[in-house]
């Protein structure tokens, strides 16, 4: 299986970064379309959809993603990384 593993370093605390994914990523329309489910657990969000499932875990001014995609994520492997590129620079 393939995965994508990074971390970014930020100048946002942890509630700073969840406020943001909470409003600009969660409720893009488009990205919600292909999450079937995130659930929050503290300051880590769990993920899942058809492209495969992880998490996104938060501390203050760090942010790690970890996600082991399925056949199809493994497809869209370059698309996804930088789809979370774009918007995690935001938060640099």
């Amino acid at each position: 299986m393939s995965r994508i593993q990074k971390k970014f370093q930020t100048q946002a605390t942890a509630i700073e970064m969840k406020n943001f994914i909470n409003n600009n990523l969660l409720n893009n329309s488009a990205l919600k379309a292909l999450l079937d489910s995130a659930i929050w657990i503290e300051n880590t969000l769990h993920v899942q959809s058809k492209l495969g499932k992880g998490t996104i875990s938060l501390q203050d001014y760090l942010i790690e993603i970890d996600i082991e995609l399925s056949l199809f994520g493994k497809v869209a492997q370059k698309s996804l990384e930088s789809a979370i590129d774009k918007e995690l620079k935001l938060l640099k």
